[in-house]
């Protein structure tokens, strides 16, 4: 074996499921208006809308769906999402 051969040997490149995700450019418009929709029910709402498991699950909903926006947005409404969800306050069974 030559030295080069070695050297390269020693050496491991970064593999692509290692890099950090890269934010998406620009949102996606069906992720963002759903998210929007979701909000803005909470906003209407004198009483939680939904029951706790179904609050859960669009919590976790709006989540995944965060992820398809930029960060900047998926900041903004996860932020109304919990000032509206700390005005409504816990949700009944």
């Amino acid at each position: 074996m030559t030295r080069i051969a070695t050297h390269d040997q020693d050496r491991q490149g970064t593999l692509f499921d290692m890099t950090a995700p890269v934010p998406p450019y620009r949102s996606d418009e069906r992720a963002r208006d759903e998210m929007i929709e979701t909000v803005e029910a909470l906003e209407a709402a004198k009483v939680h809308p939904w029951s706790a498991r179904l609050l859960g699950w669009k919590q976790r909903t709006f989540a995944v769906l965060a992820q398809k926006l930029t960060p900047i947005e998926a900041a903004a409404l996860t932020a109304r999402l919990e000032a509206e969800l700390a005005r409504l306050g816990p949700a009944e069974d």
